[in-house]
C-alpha cells in the first residue's frame, strides 16, 4: 500500500486550517451571532436597498439606482443573470461569503497567496505559515473594519495572477493559462480597478524580468512565441468574462466625476484644476509619507490610527490625573469611548498603520540576500513602485507626471492603498527566502545572507527607536482636539495636554519598535539554532511560522477583536424614524426627499427608505457633483431659513430642489418635523419656454434665476437639431403611469405639443426614450434633467435603461465564463491524471 504523500496533497490539510483559523478570529460571529459595524457596508446596505427590493420584484438587475443623487447607474454593483464565473467567486469562499463574509474574505487571503506560492514551488507549510500571517496584515483588517471587501478581493485574487504567470515561466502551459485566465476573471470581477491598476505594473515588471532571463538562457524565442502569446490569450479570456462590467464602468466614468470636465473651474481652484479626471489634490489627500512607510515593520512607528486608546499609566494619563484628579482620570482611561488621535503623519485620517509583521519584513530582507536574481530583481521592482506609488504627493516628480500622462491614473485616489500590493510581494518574497534556506540546508552563504539581513533589519529598528526621540510627532490639530474634548481655554494648560500626547506616541513607538526588535532576534536565534542542528527543518518552520503568525495577529487584535463585535447586523441599523415612517405614508412613493438632519451628500441611511436628493458615493455623476458644488448648497440654506422664518416665497427660490422633485424636507426624527414642499414639480411637465444657452458655464448660471415650472434651459450647442419649441395649453400634462428603476412609462397629453421636463437624472449611456413605441431623442434640460419634444394629442412614452455595455457586454461575459470554467475543469482533470500516473 502507497504512504500517503502530505506534500503532494497538502491541501487537503492547509485549506481547513485557514478555515479554522479565520473562524478563531471571527469567533462571534460564527458562535455568537455578531457582526462587525462596518461604515461601508452600512453604507452599501443603505444606497442598495431599493434596489435589491426591485431586483427581488422585476427578476432583473436594476442598474439604475433611483435612491440616492436623485438617480445614477448601478452598474458596479449590478449582477449579471446567469454569469457562471459567480461559481468561482463563491468557491473562492466557500460559498458562505453571504453568511460570514469577513472570515471568508480572510480565507480569501490565505488560500489566494497559498495557491500563488504553491506556483513557485515553495514548501507548502511554509507558504501555509506565511499565508495566514500575511492575511493578519493590519492594512487589510483596518479594510474589513471599514468594509472594503472588494479592495481585500482583488488583492487575494491578484496573488494568484502572479502565480499564474510563474506557472507559464515555468513552461506549465495548459495549467498555467488555465490559472491566470481563472484569477484575471476574479481580480476583474472584484470590481476594485485601482488594485488592479497597480497589480498590473507588479505583473509588467516580473514579465520584463522573466523577458531577460529567458534571453540569457537563449529561449528569447519561447517567450516571444509561447508565453506571450498565451499569457495574452488567457489573460484577455479571463477579462472578457468580466467584459460587461469593464465596459460600463469604463462607460460611466466619461460623465462621473473622474471623466471628463465642462465647467471653467471656480475662482482660487485654477492650479489644482485638470481638464479630465480627479484634482491633483483630492486625488493625492491620502498619500503615505515615505518615513510612515517604516510601519510595515513597526505598526505604531506613526502614532498608529486616528482613534488610539492611550496607556493606563504612561504621559497622557499622568497629564490627566494632573489636571482632573485620580478617580476622574481613571474613569476617562477607562471608558471604551474615550480615544485620542495619536496618528500624526500626513494623511487626513487613518483606521490604523500598514504592518506587514516585524518577522515578515526581516524574511523579506532576508530573501534578497539569499535568491538569486531571477527571482530578486522583480521582488525589488514590486516593492518599489507600489511604494513609489503609495507615496504620492511626497513623491511628486514621479506620481503628478504619471497623473498627467498615464491612462487611467487620474481616475484614482488614495494612493496608500498600494502597499496592499506592495504586501503581497514582500509576502511571496519572505516565503520563497525562507523555504530555500530550508531546502537548501545552512551553509557559508546562507550564514552571510542572514547575518547581513539581521544587521539591516535590527540596525533600521535600531535607528527608528533612538529617532523616534527626534522626529516631531505633533499633530496639526492636537490643541484644538483638548479645546473641543474639554473645554480647555488656557494656553498653558492645552500646551501641557499636547506635551504629554506627544510624550504618549514616543513611547508607543519606542514600545512597537521593541517589541519588533524582540520578535527579528528570537526569529534569528531560531534560525541560527537550526544552521547548528539544534531544531530541525520541521521544527524550525513550526516555531518561525507561529512566531510570524503570532506578531501580525496581536497587533491585527488591536483593530479586530471581540469587543468589535455587537448582536446588531447592518441591516438593522437602519431604524426608520417617526419622521421617515411619516413620508412613507405617502401614496405616491416617487417623490424625493431632502434629510438635513445628516450630512446630505455624504450618508446612505435616507436612501435606505426614501429617493434621497443626497447618497453616499465617492464617484457621482459629474453634472450632479456640480450641482453639488455650485448651486444645492445655496438652496439648502435658502430653504432651512425659509422654513424657520415661515417665507413661501424665499421657499420658491429653489428651482434646482424643485425640478428635481423634492417634496419632503427631514428636519429632525419626530412626525412633525417633516416639511412638505408645495413647490415640488412632481414627476414630468410641460414648459412655456425654453431658454436657449451655448455652453455648460450658461447653461448652470442660468439655473437659480428660472422658474423651472414654466422654463427649462437647453445648451444648444450640445443639441444643434433638437427640436426645442414649446407652445404649453391649459390642460397640457404629463402623469406617471408606471415607475421601475429601469423602465418607466408616463401619458402625455397636450393640444399643440411642446417641451417636457421629466424629473429624472440626464444619463446618455443607456437610457432609450419612446413615444408610442418610436424611439426620439432624449434632450438634457435644466443641467441635470431629461427633456423630450411632445408632439400635440395624448401619447406614452417610456423610458428603458438597456445599455449596449451591459446587454452585448454581457452576452460576451457568458460565453467567455463557460470557456474559463471548461479551461479550469480541463487543466485540473490533466493535472490529477499526472498525479495519478505518477502515484501508480
Amino acid at each position: 500500500m502507497n504512504k500517503f504523500n502530505f506534500q503532494k496533497y497538502s491541501w487537503v490539510f492547509v485549506i481547513p486550517v485557514f478555515f479554522i483559523f479565520s473562524v478563531i478570529y471571527f469567533n462571534p460571529s460564527f458562535f455568537e451571532g455578531k457582526s462587525l459595524r462596518q461604515s461601508d457596508l452600512v453604507h452599501f446596505e443603505g444606497m442598495s436597498h431599493t434596489s435589491q427590493l426591485e431586483a427581488k420584484e422585476t427578476g432583473e438587475s436594476p442598474l439604475w439606482n433611483t435612491a440616492m443623487f436623485s438617480g445614477m447607474p448601478e452598474l458596479l454593483f449590478s449582477s449579471l443573470k446567469g454569469d457562471p464565473t459567480h461559481v468561482l467567486f463563491a468557491g473562492s469562499m466557500l460559498g458562505l461569503q453571504s453568511t460570514y463574509e469577513n472570515a471568508m474574505t480572510v480565507f480569501l487571503l490565505m488560500s489566494c497567496l497559498w495557491i500563488a506560492l504553491m506556483c513557485f514551488r515553495v514548501n507548502p507549510w511554509v507558504g501555509m505559515f506565511i499565508s495566514v500571517a500575511f492575511a493578519m496584515n493590519t492594512f487589510y483588517i483596518t479594510s474589513l473594519e471599514a468594509g472594503h471587501m472588494t479592495k481585500l478581493w482583488a488583492i487575494g485574487y491578484g496573488a494568484m495572477v502572479i502565480g499564474g504567470m510563474r506557472l507559464l515561466f515555468d513552461k506549465k502551459w495548459l495549467l498555467g493559462v488555465a490559472l491566470l485566465a481563472t484569477s484575471v476573471t476574479l481580480e476583474v470581477r472584484a470590481t476594485h480597478y485601482q488594485i488592479t491598476y497597480y497589480l498590473i505594473f507588479v505583473c509588467l515588471i516580473y514579465g520584463l524580468s522573466e523577458l531577460y532571463f529567458f534571453y540569457k538562457k537563449g529561449e528569447l524565442n519561447i517567450f516571444l512565441t509561447r508565453v506571450i502569446p498565451l499569457g495574452i490569450l488567457a489573460a484577455g479570456l479571463g477579462a472578457s468574462t468580466q467584459l460587461w462590467k469593464v465596459w460600463t464602468t469604463k462607460e460611466y466614468s466619461e460623465y462621473s466625476i473622474r471623466g471628463k470636465k465642462e465647467l471653467t473651474p471656480l475662482q482660487g481652484q485654477e492650479s489644482n484644476h485638470t481638464e479630465e479626471g480627479l484634482d491633483k489634490d483630492y486625488a493625492f489627500s491620502w498619500s503615505e509619507g515615505k518615513m510612515e512607510t517604516l510601519t510595515l515593520i513597526a505598526p505604531n512607528f506613526y502614532g498608529g490610527s486616528s482613534q488610539e486608546n492611550i496607556s493606563k499609566d504612561g504621559p497622557m494619563a499622568a497629564q490627566l490625573e494632573k489636571a482632573a484628579g485620580k478617580q476622574q482620570a481613571k474613569s476617562i482611561i477607562n471608558n471604551p469611548n474615550f480615544k485620542l488621535p495619536l496618528y500624526f503623519g500626513d494623511q487626513p485620517f487613518t483606521g490604523g498603520p500598514i504592518y506587514q509583521g516585524a518577522i515578515l519584513s526581516f524574511l523579506f530582507i532576508l530573501a534578497l540576500f539569499i535568491l538569486d536574481k531571477r527571482e530578486r530583481n522583480w521582488l525589488i521592482g514590486g516593492v518599489l513602485i507600489t511604494a513609489m506609488f503609495a507615496w504620492g504627493k511626497h513623491l511628486q516628480w514621479f506620481n503628478y507626471s504619471l497623473f498627467d500622462i498615464l491612462p487611467g491614473m487620474n481616475k484614482f485616489r488614495t494612493p496608500a492603498m498600494s502597499l496592499g500590493v506592495t504586501c503581497v510581494v514582500m509576502a511571496m518574497g519572505a516565503a520563497l527566502g525562507f523555504d530555500k534556506i530550508i531546502k537548501d540546508g545552512w551553509n557559508e552563504k546562507t550564514q552571510k545572507a542572514a547575518l547581513n539581513a539581521a544587521g539591516v533589519t535590527v540596525g533600521l529598528l535600531a535607528l527608528m527607536w533612538v529617532g523616534a526621540g527626534f522626529m516631531d510627532v505633533s499633530g496639526p490639530r492636537d490643541a484644538q482636539i483638548f479645546q473641543q474634548m474639554f473645554g480647555i481655554n488656557d494656553p498653558n494648560i492645552i500646551r501641557q495636554f499636547t506635551n504629554a500626547l506627544d510624550a504618549e506616541r514616543v513611547d508607543m513607538m519606542r514600545g512597537d519598535v521593541g517589541r519588533s526588535i524582540l520578535f527579528v532576534l528570537v526569529a534569528i536565534a531560531v534560525l541560527f539554532a537550526y544552521s547548528k542542528k539544534k531544531l530541525s527543518m520541521t521544527l524550525t518552520v513550526i516555531i518561525v511560522g507561529f512566531l510570524t503568525l503570532g506578531d501580525v495577529w496581536g497587533v491585527a487584535k488591536r483593530y479586530i477583536n471581540d469587543a468589535s463585535f455587537q448582536k446588531t447586523n447592518n441591516k438593522e441599523v437602519h431604524t426608520p424614524t417617526a419622521a421617515d415612517l411619516a413620508i412613507l405614508r405617502d401614496n405616491d412613493p416617487n417623490y424625493r426627499v431632502l434629510n438635513l438632519t445628516a450630512n446630505v451628500f455624504n450618508e446612505a441611511n435616507t436612501s435606505y427608505f426614501h429617493k434621497s436628493i443626497g447618497g453616499y458615493f465617492a464617484a457621482k455623476l459629474r453634472r450632479y457633483q456640480d450641482l453639488i458644488e455650485r448651486e444645492l448648497p445655496r438652496e439648502m440654506q435658502t430653504l432651512g431659513e425659509a422654513i424657520q422664518k415661515g417665507d413661501t416665497l424665499a421657499i420658491k427660490a429653489t428651482p434646482a430642489l424643485n425640478m428635481l422633485n423634492m417634496k419632503y424636507t427631514i428636519l429632525g426624527a419626530d412626525a412633525n418635523a417633516v416639511y412638505q414642499n408645495p413647490n415640488a414639480l412632481g414627476h414630468a411637465w410641460f414648459v412655456d419656454k425654453v431658454v436657449k444657452v451655448s455652453s455648460p458655464d450658461e447653461e448652470i448660471e442660468a439655473l437659480p434665476s428660472i422658474d423651472p415650472s414654466i422654463q427649462a434651459i437647453v445648451d444648444t450647442n450640445k443639441f444643434p437639431n433638437a427640436d426645442i419649441s414649446s407652445s404649453k395649453s391649459n390642460g397640457d400634462k404629463i402623469e406617471l403611469v408606471d415607475f421601475h428603476q429601469r423602465r418607466i412609462k408616463y401619458n402625455s397629453q397636450s393640444v399643440k405639443g411642446g417641451f417636457g421636463v421629466f424629473s429624472e437624472v440626464y444619463y446618455p449611456a443607456g437610457w432609450i426614450a419612446k413615444i408610442d413605441g418610436e424611439p426620439v431623442d432624449i434632450i438634457c434640460a435644466n443641467y441635470v434633467l431629461r427633456g423630450l419634444h411632445i408632439p400635440a394629442g395624448t401619447h406614452e412614452i417610456t423610458f428603458d435603461f438597456d445599455p449596449d455595455s451591459y446587454v452585448i457586454g454581457g452576452t460576451i461575459s457568458i460565453i467567455s465564463g463557460y470557456l474559463t470554467l471548461l479551461l479550469l475543469v480541463v487543466a485540473i482533470g490533466f493535472t490529477a491524471y499526472n498525479l495519478k500516473k505518477e502515484n501508480n
